[in-house]
C-alpha cells in the first residue's frame, strides 16, 4: 500500500504529467497556435491538437522524437538548435524560418519559453509557434516592390506622409516638403500632429491616425497647418500599409483644397443670398395673394345677392389656397417642396371658417404620407385639394347626419395617389362638366391635366375623386 503511494506520489510531481502541462499552457499559452513541450533533451514530451492537424502526425509520430528526427539535421542544426539552447539557458526566444515537412512548407514565427512547472528549475521548453507564411509573402512582395514604390512615393504630385504606429513620421516625399515646409531631416521621427495639425483639431488628427494604424481606411476634410503657421484646407486620404517588420503602418495623403473650398464658400454665400432673396419672393408674393383676398371680402360687403357673393368667396378660398403654398415656403428650410399634410390640415380649416353656413360636426380623416411635393405640383395639388373640400362642404352633407371626408396621399412606386372621399348624397357623374351651373368639376379636370395625371370620379354611398401623377 506504501509503494502505490509513494508511486502516486511522484507520479504527481512528474513534469511532463498531462495536467501539470495543461495548467501551465492555460495561464500563458494561446491553445490555437501550434504547441509542444519539450523535456531538456529536446524531446518532445507532448503536442497540442492544433500542432498535430497542422503538420498530419499523430501523437506516436511525435512524442519521444526530436525536432532533428522530424526535421532534418542541417535545418536542426542551422535554426532550431541554437534558439532552444538559449532557452534552455533561460532565455526567452523568438524566431521565424521555413518549415518543410512531408512536402508541405510553410513559414512559422516560432517563440521558445522556458518550461518551469515547479519554480525556478527549467525542466524543458514550450515551443509556440504561428503560421505567418501569407504576411511572409506580402513581406517579401513588398521588398521587390520597394523600388518601384519609392519612385512612385517621390514623383506623387499629392503630398505623402509614411507614420508608424505610434503616429511618428518614416518618411515624407518632395510633394510634402513643398505643400508644409517640412524636409525629411525635420519631419523624421516627430508626431506628424505636432507638425501639421492645429492645436484645436488634435484630437481628431490622432483619432484619424489611430484608426488606419488599426487598419481602417480614411478620407476626410479638415484644415492643417504649415510650417510657416499658415492654415490651409487639405483633403486627406489615409490607409494602412504592410512595413518590412510586419507592423501596419499609416500611409497619409495629402492634397491642398484651400482654393476649391474658397470657391465653394463663395458658392454657398451666393446660394444663401437667394434663398434669402426667394423667401422674400416667397413672402411678397403671399401678402399680395394676402392683399388680393382682402380687397375681395371688401367687394363682399357691397354685393347684394348671394350667388354673386359665392362667386367671390370662392375665388377669395382659390387665391388663399396659393398664398398657403408660399406661406409655407417662405417659413421652410426647402424652398422647392412642401409638407403637404400639414398644408391639407391649413387648408381645410381656412375652408370651415369660411363656409359658415356648412355642417360644423364634419369628421376629417388624414391619411397622408409624410411626403415632400415639389412646387411645380404643390400649387395645382392645392387648389384641387381646395375645391373638392369646397364642393363637399357646399353640397354633399344636406342629409347626412354624420358627415366624414377621407384625404389620403401616398406614393406607390413612382408615382402619386391622392383619394379624397366624402360619405354625402353623391353626384350625378353622367353630366358633362360643361353641363355643371359651377366651375369646380371642370377645374379640378383642368388642374389634374397641369399634373399630368388622371382622375376617376365615383358615386356610391358619398362621391370619391381619384387622382394619379
Amino acid at each position: 500500500m506504501k509503494e502505490d503511494m509513494d508511486t502516486q506520489h511522484a507520479f504527481s510531481k512528474d513534469p511532463f504529467h498531462h495536467d501539470i502541462i495543461l495548467k501551465t499552457l492555460q495561464s500563458t499559452l494561446n491553445v490555437n497556435d501550434y504547441i509542444s513541450v519539450l523535456d531538456r533533451d529536446c524531446t518532445y514530451r507532448y503536442v497540442n491538437l492544433a500542432y498535430k492537424k497542422y503538420f498530419n502526425l499523430d501523437e506516436a509520430d511525435i512524442l519521444g522524437k526530436t525536432h532533428k528526427e522530424l526535421f532534418g539535421a542541417e535545418f536542426y542544426k542551422k535554426t532550431i538548435r541554437p534558439n532552444l539552447e538559449k532557452c534552455l539557458q533561460g532565455e526567452s526566444v523568438h524566431y521565424s524560418a521555413w518549415y518543410k515537412h512531408n512536402k508541405i512548407q510553410r513559414y512559422i514565427s516560432v517563440t521558445c519559453l522556458p518550461y518551469r512547472p515547479f519554480g525556478d528549475a527549467i525542466m524543458g521548453i514550450i515551443i509556440n509557434g504561428r503560421d505567418t507564411t501569407e504576411l511572409k509573402n506580402i513581406s517579401d512582395k513588398h521588398k521587390i516592390q520597394k523600388a518601384y514604390f519609392e519612385n512612385l512615393f517621390q514623383q506623387s504630385p499629392d503630398a505623402i506622409a509614411i507614420l508608424d504606429n505610434n503616429d511618428r513620421v518614416v518618411n515624407v516625399n518632395d510633394a510634402f516638403t513643398e505643400l508644409f515646409g517640412y524636409t525629411l531631416r525635420e519631419s523624421l521621427g516627430k508626431p506628424i500632429n505636432s507638425l501639421v495639425v492645429p492645436d484645436d483639431l488634435k484630437k481628431e488628427g490622432l483619432e484619424a491616425t489611430m484608426s488606419v494604424a488599426s487598419g481602417q481606411n480614411i478620407s476626410l476634410e479638415t484644415v492643417r497647418k504649415t510650417k510657416s503657421g499658415k492654415l490651409i484646407h487639405v483633403s486627406i486620404i489615409g490607409k494602412p500599409i504592410l512595413m518590412e517588420n510586419n507592423q501596419l503602418a499609416v500611409y497619409g495623403i495629402y492634397r491642398d483644397i484651400t482654393r476649391r473650398k474658397k470657391t465653394e464658400e463663395k458658392i454657398a454665400r451666393d446660394l444663401k443670398e437667394k434663398e434669402v432673396l426667394l423667401k422674400e419672393i416667397h413672402h411678397r408674393v403671399k401678402n399680395n395673394m394676402q392683399i388680393i383676398s382682402s380687397l375681395l371680402n371688401m367687394q363682399i360687403r357691397y354685393v347684394k345677392d348671394e350667388a354673386d357673393k359665392e362667386i367671390f368667396r370662392e375665388s377669395q378660398n382659390r387665391i388663399k389656397s396659393m398664398a398657403l403654398i408660399h406661406e409655407r415656403l417662405y417659413k421652410s428650410d426647402d424652398l422647392t417642396h412642401i409638407s403637404f399634410e400639414e398644408y391639407t390640415r391649413k387648408v381645410v380649416s381656412y375652408l370651415l371658417a369660411s363656409y359658415e353656413s356648412g355642417p360644423k360636426n364634419i369628421d376629417f380623416i388624414f391619411d397622408i404620407e409624410d411626403l415632400a411635393i415639389p412646387i411645380n405640383q404643390a400649387i395645382p395639388l392645392g387648389l384641387i385639394v381646395n375645391e373638392i373640400i369646397s364642393n363637399s362642404l357646399k353640397y354633399a352633407f344636406k342629409d347626412t347626419p354624420k358627415p366624414v371626408i377621407h384625404i389620403s396621399l401616398h406614393k406607390i412606386d413612382s408615382r402619386f395617389e391622392m383619394i379624397i372621399q366624402d360619405n354625402g348624397c353623391g353626384l350625378d357623374l353622367s353630366k358633362k362638366p360643361e353641363e355643371s351651373k359651377t366651375m369646380g368639376i371642370h377645374l379640378i379636370k383642368t388642374l389634374t391635366a397641369q399634373l399630368h395625371g388622371t382622375l376617376d370620379m365615383e358615386s356610391d354611398q358619398g362621391l370619391a375623386y381619384t387622382i394619379h401623377w
